[in-house]
């Protein structure tokens, strides 16, 4: 790591805590979250040096949809208000512009490869908040029902 990667990291977590402020929350979610959204861009700029940006981005948006879904029902608190803001430092808005100016500039033909990377980019993140929610739901019902018992 070096000073411009800890200056992504430290810019993401507050960049997230400052999301989170305009939903309002307060305390020590703030914390957890601007924790959270550094870590997720910690993970995502580890694997993107030793792989591929679209497997570091995955893996960035588990995290913190594991995080979003753990610390929501821990503080009961709606999933999507911890999960957005620890999910804006992860949004392609750079690809989304690049993929812009090059529309703008070469036409829709010639513009195709920052398309399909951006709906890539797009999918992986969905992908990932779908398989966490699958999943911590599946468990909860699980527990749910040994609870019962």
């Amino acid at each position: 790591m070096n000073q411009g990667d800890m200056i992504q990291i430290l810019t993401a977590g507050m960049g997230s805590v400052c999301f989170a402020l305009i939903f309002g929350l307060r305390g020590s979610k703030l914390v957890t979250i601007g924790c959270g959204g550094a870590l997720s861009w910690f993970i995502f700029l580890l694997g993107r040096k030793h792989g591929s940006a679209l497997l570091g981005l995955f893996e960035a948006v588990i995290v913190a949809a594991a995080i979003a879904e753990i610390e929501a029902r821990r503080r009961k608190t709606p999933v999507l208000v911890m999960e957005v803001p620890l999910l804006i430092p992860l949004i392609p808005g750079g690809d989304l512009y690049r993929m812009m100016v090059s529309i703008m500039r070469d036409g829709l033909q010639a513009s195709q490869a920052p398309m399909v990377w951006l709906v890539q980019e797009v999918f992986v993140i969905a992908a990932g908040i779908i398989l966490v929610s699958t999943v911590v739901s599946a468990v909860v019902k699980i527990w749910r029902s040994f609870v019962k018992r």
